[in-house]
């Protein structure tokens, strides 16, 4: 399985990311209608934590060096607000109506890319991959509900597009400029640092979430695990800012997974934007 994913290009690897963020998404609204923000984060990240370090003999390495445990501190420092901010937002707000906000992260990466490591994407690359920022925006955009976006939610929303946006360039930089990691190594180091951080600011709730609930959690937690370690490879292997875009397309399989399996309503607008976002991700 590892050597076909690294067989693949990093927009192929990217997309299948997606795919799998697109389930993680969906199950994080369903938790949070229960669950508060800052209670289920910490037990969230300790959960794929744990499930890395029990399999870590088949992929751990990790070259040491004082750079690379500070880059690796600041990965998790910089995804905790993220994390923090995106649970919060799913808090207070309707998926569909929070989703076109938290599609922007990859703007923020092409900008931080640019500035902080010189990550240079041609002017094609550039201009397709804005295009498919902008039609999953208005593609996840609920105009009927849309009034109904709280205030309360913009902030957090765009704090946790900036920060994703942000944790994607010191990744890069681990990963392909000073290859010390691996990208399932990457991700348990900073899943158990976000549980930590959890831990220390926030708290552990552990007689307040119920057994099903931690079986949510946990299965969870695999999808994520997936389209996050998809996501560093895909990062090792080319440019971040399109590797973002490729990864933040979610709601389209969303929608190809509620056509499929819920029989839910397929509109004109959101098939005609699933299929220009389909067709520009294979010709980027």
């Amino acid at each position: 399985m590892i050597i076909f994913l690294q067989n693949l290009s990093f927009t192929s690897i990217a997309i299948i990311s997606a795919v799998f963020g697109s389930v993680a998404i969906v199950w994080a609204r369903v938790l949070l209608k229960d669950i508060k923000a800052r209670d289920i984060l910490g037990i969230n990240f300790l959960t794929m934590g744990i499930v890395l370090l029990l399999i870590s003999p088949l992929f751990y390495y990790f070259k040491f060096s004082w750079l690379a445990a500070l880059l690796l501190i600041l990965i998790a420092v910089i995804d905790t607000v993220a994390n923090y901010f995106y649970f919060k937002t799913f808090e207070n707000t309707e998926a569909s109506v929070a989703a076109p906000i938290l599609s922007l992260a990859p703007g923020f990466t092409f900008f931080f890319g640019w500035l902080f490591i010189g990550d240079k994407v041609s002017w094609y690359s550039f201009v397709i991959a804005i295009l498919i920022i902008i039609i999953v925006v208005f593609f996840s955009i609920d105009f009927k509900n849309f009034k109904y976006f709280k205030t309360i939610s913009l902030t957090p929303a765009i704090i946790s597009s900036l920060f994703f946006g942000l944790s994607a360039i010191p990744t890069k930089y681990l990963l392909s400029t000073m290859q010390v990691t691996n990208a399932p190594t990457l991700y348990m180091f900073r899943a158990g640092l976000i549980a930590l951080f959890s831990l220390l600011f926030f708290r552990f709730p552990l007689r307040e979430i119920s057994v099903k609930q931690y079986r949510q959690i946990f299965l969870r937690s695999l999808f994520v695990i997936g389209q996050w370690v998809l996501l560093y490879l895909a990062l090792s292997k080319g440019n971040a800012g399109v590797t973002v875009t490729l990864a933040n397309i979610t709601p389209i399989f969303a929608f190809m997974l509620g056509a499929v399996l819920l029989k839910e309503k397929i509109t004109f607008k959101k098939l005609l934007a699933a299929i220009m976002i389909l067709f520009l991700s294979l010709i980027i």
